[in-house]
């Protein structure tokens, strides 16, 4: 528990990650003999514990919470009640951490990560410079704005078609622009570098799930501060529709254009002071969102993932209260600066922001892992006898048939996906995709836990809480993606596919 400051009232509040502990027990009892026979040299490879590496966590030791943490003076309401896995309540305009849930634990980003995207190209990529659409755009996996294929495109239709549609074709067609997807991933984690969001790793353009694949709520906020500063984002950001081109003309034909919208519904609902934000969603990362707002000259911005009420809801409350509270609670932590170039880690790979194992930590140390030499004979002796202990196992199993049944099988059943109502407040449940449909465990990763699984869920290529769009004009049909997660919006006279 960290010291409160005085006059303040600290509230550390612990929420544990979901987890299946089934079969739990068994590997306990295995692993404690393995640590009882490995002896003092066993323990001096244990990770320390988080209080011990508090100090390397990037924007101060108090975001090294896995829970809520949030220092309420005199006259300060509680904290609304959120229903998300992880968050951060930041002001932009000095930097402080109002409050956070979990503020580095790394988790899937989904098309929040375009805002990483977008940092890392806009000042790159010429907005008039014109592209020419391939079936390698027109075949991604996801969310389409509805590029065709031989059609041309400004690089400024193909940011509206990203950052409002959240379209997966538009990100491939910048990323074609760029020099390609390797190339563009790489400027995406020298980016994350610079800013100090040690917790992530790009792998796409586009934020669709991939293994390996992670960010957090702290660094999403360091993504959505230098977005923020980039007058194109800025515009984009706060562009409710814009009129998307169509399919190619004929020769002499006035190209026709449809309408494209914001996901963002604090934007479409005129919230107070509404100043920017960016959506995501997948079936493993669920509902992501950050959002900014400037009110009585602060700029606040939020930042949640795992979302499990609807989207709007969560990002208001919070905002609500930070606006109502912003002078009544100390800091937490800090937004950090980006790193000055050519400064130490200006140019290295990004290590985790509070280390969770052996190596280097953030500030150059070395964790208990890594300080001393390896005890070989104890570890041989360690995996005889895990080798010996499953080998016991299997016997017994092939002793015992019946343990095999239904009612003792090593597999609990995969619940019945269920199908949302579409203008349900209700999170959204997965249902099945278009096809044979594949149960994929979502797994969290915290920079301060151990990897957990969550629940089984199965992949959906439906839309994240859909919404009719604003008027004048509704926007085309949506089609099914064949692998993907969100809705495809298809140009004019464009037959559907399936």
């Amino acid at each position: 528990m960290v010291a409160a400051p005085r006059g303040v009232t600290l509230v550390d509040v612990v929420t544990p990650l979901r987890a299946n502990a089934a079969g739990s027990s068994a590997v306990a009892v295995v692993l404690g003999a393995a640590v009882l026979l490995a002896g003092p040299a066993a323990a001096a490879t244990r990770p320390a514990p988080a209080t011990a590496r508090a100090a390397d966590v990037v924007g101060g030791p108090q975001l090294a919470a896995p829970g809520i943490v949030v220092h309420r003076l005199a006259g300060a309401t509680p904290l609304p009640k959120i229903d998300a896995d992880t968050w951060v309540l930041a002001d932009l305009t000095t930097g402080d951490v109002l409050a956070a849930k979990g503020a580095h634990t790394r988790v899937l980003p989904a098309s929040t990560l375009k805002t990483l995207t977008s940092v890392a190209l806009m000042p790159k990529l010429d907005r008039t410079t014109v592209v020419t659409a391939t079936q390698v755009d027109t075949h991604a996996v996801g969310s389409h704005v509805g590029l065709v294929a031989g059609g041309t495109y400004t690089v400024w239709d193909l940011w509206n078609g990203l950052l409002l549609p959240s379209a997966n074709d538009a990100a491939s067609a910048l990323a074609r622009t760029n020099g390609g997807f390797p190339a563009t991933v790489a400027d995406m984690q020298a980016m994350a570098t610079h800013l100090q969001a040690n917790d992530t790793t790009p792998k796409t353009p586009s934020g669709l799930d991939t293994p390996g694949q992670l960010s957090s709520a702290y660094d999403m906020a360091l993504f959505a501060r230098a977005a923020m500063q980039i007058p194109d984002f800025r515009t984009i950001t706060m562009t409710k529709h814009y009129a998307f081109p169509g399919k190619p003309a004929a020769a002499g034909a006035k190209r026709a254009t449809y309408q494209i919208y914001t996901e963002n519904r604090l934007l479409r609902h005129n919230y107070p002071g509404i100043a920017g934000g960016k959506t995501g969603f997948t079936s493993l990362a669920h509902r992501t969102f950050w959002a900014t707002a400037t009110r009585g000259g602060h700029t606040l911005v939020v930042t949640l993932f795992q979302i499990h009420e609807p989207t709007e809801t969560a990002a208001r409350k919070l905002l609500d209260w930070g606006f109502a509270n912003r002078a009544k609670v100390a800091p937490v932590g800090t937004l950090v600066a980006p790193l000055e170039a050519g400064a130490p880690g200006s140019s290295a790979q990004p290590t985790s922001s509070a280390v969770g194992g052996g190596g280097t930590t953030a500030s150059g140390g070395t964790t208990a892992a890594a300080s001393g030499g390896i005890p070989w004979k104890r570890v041989a002796a360690v995996v005889l006898v895990v080798a010996v202990a499953a080998l016991g196992f299997l016997w017994w199993r092939r002793r015992n048939p019946a343990d095999r049944s239904p009612q003792h099988g090593s597999h609990e059943p995969v619940p019945e996906p269920s199908t949302p109502t579409p203008m349900s407040p209700a999170p959204v449940t997965a249902r099945p995709a278009s096809g044979a449909s594949v149960v994929v465990p979502s797994v969290v990763v915290s920079s301060t836990a151990p990897v957990v699984p969550v629940v089984p869920v199965v992949d959906d290529s439906g839309t994240a809480e859909p919404e009719a769009p604003p008027t004048p004009t509704p926007p085309p049909a949506a089609r099914p993606a064949t692998g993907g997660n969100v809705r495809i919006i298809s140009p004019p006279g464009r037959p559907p596919t399936t």
